[in-house]
């Protein structure tokens, strides 16, 4: 009976996975109970060292150099409606090393030429014994999406586990576009044989 179980499951982790998937996981996992703080500061730690945050975390220096952040990543870099105005010199002068992408939350955005890079970016901030946030304006669709494509690329998660991760620990909804993006990763590490 266990052989027959284990060979069920091992064929179900081999199905591709649509962004009907992900979507429907969304949906299912319940996020954490909203924290009642005084801040205007919405960030969540979703895995150990990494945290996803809204604009406000971002700007707040203070609050960053308490939690101990090295690294961050700016997925809405720019200026105007739905961007981040942070750069480099905005943290350098404490120490914080920062990665910024020009990215709307639109569907038809390519976020996924940047799973790579921020994916080893966050890994190389963690070899370093660094604590990273990555955020977006409200830390929900460009950030949250940024993190699960880590979590597949770097952990070796599948998205649906990656997602659930993620909204596990916080109040997530990547746009269709993205969670797309991130079905096509996943059925693209399945089939080059990554995970």
């Amino acid at each position: 009976m266990e052989y027959l179980l284990a060979k069920f499951r091992k064929k179900e982790s081999k199905k591709e996975v649509t962004f009907e998937d992900l979507q429907a996981v969304l949906l299912r996992t319940q996020p954490p109970p909203k924290k009642k703080n005084l801040s205007t500061c919405d960030y969540n730690e979703v895995c150990p060292k990494i945290y996803v945050g809204d604009w406000n975390t971002a700007k707040n220096l203070n609050l960053l150099l308490s939690l101990g952040i090295t690294h961050v990543v700016n997925a809405a870099q720019g200026i105007g409606f739905g961007m981040v105005d942070t750069n480099e010199q905005f943290y350098s002068p404490f120490n914080i090393q920062y990665m910024g992408l020009a990215l709307c939350d639109d569907p038809n955005v390519a976020i996924n030429e940047y799973f790579d890079s921020v994916s080893n970016f966050i890994d190389d901030a963690l070899s370093q014994k660094g604590k990273v946030l990555v955020h977006c304006i409200m830390g929900i669709s460009r950030s949250a999406t940024i993190t699960i494509a880590y979590l597949m690329i770097k952990k070796g998660l599948r998205a649906k586990e990656a997602v659930e991760k993620v909204k596990k620990a916080r109040d997530i909804r990547p746009n269709n576009g993205f969670l797309k993006q991130l079905a096509q990763l996943d059925n693209d590490r399945v089939h080059n044989n990554n995970i």
